[in-house]
């Protein structure tokens, strides 16, 4: 006979985690923090390189001692301004500054990067072009080779900014990634 009041009696728990990422395009729930995630991102990464070039064709065409009369002041103003224009997006994007900025600013950072290409195209140009009027000038080489290279970077950050811009509908969304944790608690009446 098996007493009833004496029957084992057993609680199983199970546990379970759910990771949900949402997208939220206001602008007022960015807090404005160093950004971890992009400084790891390749859009960072494509930034640094952009900084890093734009600062190497501004000291390849200075060292040209022609540099004022070949077109070099066009390849300075065009190196030095895209350095600062991507030194000051990149600054904002990794404090989320720019997540707090009214505007359509994935518009607005698709057009900085074409203007950006355009403007180094020219610049490219008229490298290759003065490069082959004056023969044993390593800055004018030098300078052709980094603008080119630059040119395919801004290539490929272009590419990526259209499809960030053409996904968004134009809207910057902030990420954010919350970690539910749900306990079931359920009880067997007995074995």
């Amino acid at each position: 006979m098996i007493d009833l009041d004496s029957a084992a009696y057993s609680t199983v728990s199970t546990h379970q985690t759910t990771n949900t990422t949402t997208e939220q395009s206001s602008t007022a729930t960015a807090s404005v923090k160093l950004d971890k995630v992009f400084m790891k991102s390749t859009d960072s990464i494509l930034k640094i390189a952009e900084l890093i070039l734009s600062l190497l064709v501004f000291l390849c065409i200075t060292s040209n001692p022609w540099h004022s009369y070949v077109g070099g002041g066009w390849v300075q103003f065009n190196s030095s301004s895209c350095m600062f224009t991507v030194l000051i997006l990149w600054l904002l994007l990794l404090c989320r500054v720019i997540y707090r900025l009214p505007g359509f600013w994935m518009l607005y950072i698709l057009i900085h990067y074409v203007v950006y290409l355009v403007l180094y195209l020219i610049s490219f140009l008229i490298c290759a072009i003065q490069a082959g009027k004056y023969k044993n000038n390593g800055g004018l080489v030098a300078t052709t080779v980094f603008c080119f290279i630059i040119l395919i970077v801004l290539a490929v950050d272009t590419f990526s900014q259209f499809r960030r811009w053409q996904e968004s509908g134009g809207k910057i969304t902030v990420r954010t990634t919350t970690k539910t944790e749900t306990t079931h608690e359920t009880e067997a009446e007995f074995f």
